[in-house]
């Protein structure tokens, strides 16, 4: 059996948009899924972050992998 990998919503707190602390939330924050599997994450943050989010995944043992930023464009090697 493969161990699970984590998907992790980043927000780049450098960017003038973000003033203060922002909270972020990953819905859900964790799930099982066959490798063919579909799944849905979704990210909220507590104050206004435009498209400035990145997606990542983390399988044990490994580096972080860059999937997706401004929100919804996939880096590139990401398949559809």
């Amino acid at each position: 059996m493969e161990a699970p990998a984590q998907l992790l919503c980043l927000l780049f707190l450098w960017l003038p948009e973000v003033t203060g602390e922002a909270t972020l939330t990953q819905s859900p924050a964790s799930m099982a899924l066959t490798p063919e599997g579909t799944v849905t994450l979704t990210c909220s943050s507590s104050q206004r972050i435009s498209s400035y989010l990145a997606w990542y995944q983390q399988k044990p043992g490994q580096g972080p992998r860059f999937l997706i930023y401004d929100a919804s464009s996939r880096a590139s090697g990401i398949p559809a």
